[in-house]
């Protein structure tokens, strides 16, 4: 095939276009600073705790991960009381961090936007940054003239910690991804997160009932969605006993609120509301009811008694916490699945993590139907909802001197379906908050 003069111009812009506008120039500028840096690398030495001044925390993280890392910002704040804390997050979670949470300044950036990169650049140097992820992020840090660099150990393509100090290495037992996370910082344990540490966003504008659970039907992945027709049923046993449903999801999604036909006096926030507005949402609610998916670790930084569906996931990694004990939060789901069997957590594989990572699709090694969430009935989330209201709050107090008890964690149990009548749920709905 011959290609015209037009047809080759047009070929290389579309080519070009697409390289400027992906990782290639901010990956050239970081590549170009680090040369300048690279004579002056062997210099660096890991600053003592009282040196430290300023601190980086560098991630490209989903949501729900990256507000489960939380703890890793409280235990910096409880180390460093006096170095300015700084996080560098994707663009769509600066929001979040607006009321200044441990006193810390949330900065948006991208691999894809060439401008963020050159506003980190433009910072003034940083005594340690940790890395909540992958490792490669490394290159950027030491091209901001970090004095140190902290990741986790196990990434598979080892070129990506050429430039990292110091390699953490993952739990080798069964944790919470909230308490692995601080471990990238030494010391104790971070005491569990309280509302005070991170305020909550005004909520002038909204009218809400007195009385209302948060049904979240959202989720990052198809196969995590609960079929739309429990949905139904648990909001229709909610409602029997006065109790005001609030649909949630996020954009895109209208069409599972849809399919689960919300009543007339329901409220329905078909993602229209911002974070913070959201998180501020959570916090009022009697309790929040989600599949695992951001939404639901939003609740737990809102505080917010919490009910998570667990298909694909792994109740022990995104479940209850010791950093979250003063945020109530039960799982749903078989405890045991045949095909929830991949190892592997944040780019590292990590033996004793079982949880599912197959897309929905109906090609090779994708989920046709996540018969994992159809196994959830809604007699177990009834059965957990009971559950959830005689949860007392601090279960697991922190010990001054010592990391949590790993395998131990608050709150963390399976539930068996059993039939529930309207007076327990009435019980649960008086008792709760």
């Amino acid at each position: 095939m011959e290609w015209s003069a037009k047809q080759g111009i047009a070929w290389c812009w579309q080519h070009f276009a697409r390289m400027v506008n992906g990782r290639f120039p901010g990956r050239a500028l970081i590549f170009l600073v680090l040369l300048v840096r690279f004579p002056l690398l062997w210099l660096r030495r890991k600053p003592a705790p009282k040196q430290v001044r300023r601190v980086l925390v560098l991630h490209q993280l989903l949501l729900g991960d990256a507000l489960m890392a939380t703890s890793l910002l409280a235990k910096l704040r409880q180390q460093f009381p006096q170095a300015q804390l700084m996080l560098a997050c994707p663009p769509g979670q600066v929001a979040l961090y607006r009321s200044q949470p441990y006193g810390l300044r949330a900065l948006a950036w991208h691999p894809r936007d060439f401008a963020s990169i050159w506003r980190l650049l433009l910072l003034a140097k940083f005594d340690c940054v940790y890395l909540v992820g992958e490792n490669r992020l490394g290159f950027l840090a030491r091209a901001l003239g970090a004095r140190w660099v902290v990741g986790f150990a196990g990434e598979r393509s080892s070129y990506k910690s050429l430039l990292v100090d110091q390699l953490i290495p993952y739990s080798g037992v069964p944790t919470a991804w909230s308490d692995t996370a601080a471990t990238l910082v030494e010391g104790p344990a971070p005491r569990p997160f309280q509302l005070s540490d991170w305020p909550l966003d005004p909520l002038d504008h909204l009218t809400l009932p007195e009385r209302y659970a948060v049904l979240h039907v959202g989720a990052s992945s198809r196969t995590r969605f609960w079929p739309s027709e429990h949905w139904r049923a648990l909001a229709s046993e909610l409602r029997v006993q006065g109790a005001r449903v609030l649909w949630s999801c996020g954009p895109g999604e209208r069409h599972l609120i849809a399919a689960v036909q919300p009543h007339a006096d329901d409220v329905v926030q078909a993602g229209c509301l911002t974070l913070p507005q959201l998180r501020a949402v959570l916090a009022r609610a009697r309790v929040c009811i989600s599949t695992d998916t951001g939404v639901a670790h939003l609740a737990k930084v809102a505080g917010a008694p919490l009910l998570m569906l667990f298909g694909p996931g792994s109740e022990t990694l995104f479940g209850a916490s010791y950093f979250f004990a003063n945020s109530p939060c039960l799982g749903v789901g078989p405890a045991l699945f045949p095909c929830r069997n991949q190892a592997r957590m944040l780019q590292r594989p990590v033996a004793w993590v079982q949880r599912c990572h197959r897309p929905a699709g109906e090609g090779a090694g994708a989920c046709a139907k996540a018969q994992c969430m159809a196994a959830i009935s809604v007699a177990d989330v009834l059965g957990a909802l009971l559950m959830l209201s005689r949860a007392p709050l601090g279960a697991c107090d922190p010990a001054p001197h010592c990391v949590p008890a790993r395998g131990h964690l608050p709150l963390r149990r399976r539930v068996v379906g059993r039939s529930l009548g309207g007076a327990l749920i009435y019980r649960v709905f008086s008792s709760i908050k």
